[in-house]
């Protein structure tokens, strides 16, 4: 049980990095527009929070060339939008503009910028069977179906948020930080990689990181048994290699409630949790979810 506990202790160290206020955009009758997050770099999330006045009311959000409106369910009840940097965007200064609406309709536009800080990645070479490397030809079309239905999971945004407070690990045990990794399977170059890994005894249960409803539960043939979590707001959590599946598509879930079990079915060389989170199209790290400020 001590033993148990000081795993948990040393998860939580290492994991939970609070967020921390990167930039406050103000407008003159007083709204603002604060953005949090556990860092700056490629492949975080951002938290960003509106704060009305009594002349403005309605405010969107402009950042990495993508806009952003402002919807309830956020920290205190406040209207909020999750920002995802993906993991290949380029260090750099970055233009961010708000764009503040009064009661008349007249907008007032802020322009501040935010500056992306380098990120670096491992690179590891993993040994597997080769059928696992490259798809034999017999497998080929399941492939391509099966990518085809990722493709439209991720499509479909709901659009409204469905979660409840900040996300949580899915696991108790200490994960991998192999997010972003450049990976060698039998020394031929493949894919990166885009999420972080959990190593936990087979058959664990793995839990909900936040409440939302079941996008996907099925047997892929890279990923093994998967399931896919949709948040809302084009937030998609995945959780591949499992031994079992408790849910099915469609069903709603809560944050904490059980949905798989681990395994090490598909691409795997051992039992473990491959966690992964997807923010409008972006592959992000799911632990700079962790402790963003949603509560």
């Amino acid at each position: 049980m001590r033993k148990r506990v000081l795993v948990i202790v040393l998860f939580l160290a290492c994991c939970r990095f609070p967020a921390f206020g990167l930039l406050r955009i103000e407008s003159r009758s007083g709204a603002a527009v604060t953005i949090t997050a556990r860092s700056l770099q490629p492949g975080e999330v951002l938290l960003a929070v509106f704060h009305p006045s009594g002349e403005t009311g309605e405010a969107r959000l402009v950042i990495l060339n993508k806009e952003h409106g402002f919807l309830p369910g956020g920290p205190s009840g406040q209207r909020f939008a999750l920002v995802g940097v993906d993991f290949l965007t380029a260090p750099g200064s970055y233009r961010v503009e708000a764009l503040f609406f009064n009661e008349a309709g007249q907008k007032e536009i802020v322009q501040k910028y935010l500056r992306l800080h380098e990120r670096s990645f491992t690179r590891r070479n993993i040994r597997i069977d080769e059928r696992l490397v490259t798809a034999p030809p017999e497998v080929e079309e399941r492939v391509a179906r099966e990518r085809k239905i990722l493709t439209e999971v991720y499509r479909s945004v709901l659009p409204s948020w469905l979660g409840s407070g900040d996300f949580m690990a899915p696991l108790p045990d200490k994960p991998t930080l192999n997010f972003g990794e450049h990976r060698l399977y039998n020394s031929v170059p493949r894919s990166r990689h885009t999420g972080i890994d959990i190593s936990a005894a087979d058959g664990a249960p793995i839990r909900a990181s936040n409440s939302g409803k079941v996008a996907l539960a099925m047997d892929l043939y890279y990923s093994g048994l998967t399931v896919i979590l949709d948040h809302g707001l084009g937030v998609f959590s995945v959780y591949c290699h499992c031994s079992r599946l408790d849910v099915r598509p469609g069903q709603s879930v809560r944050r904490g409630e059980v949905v798989a079990a681990v395994g090490s079915t598909g691409r795997s060389t051992g039992p473990h949790l491959h966690w992964s989170v997807r923010l409008g199209g972006a592959r992000v790290d799911p632990l700079s979810l962790l402790g963003l400020g949603l509560e």
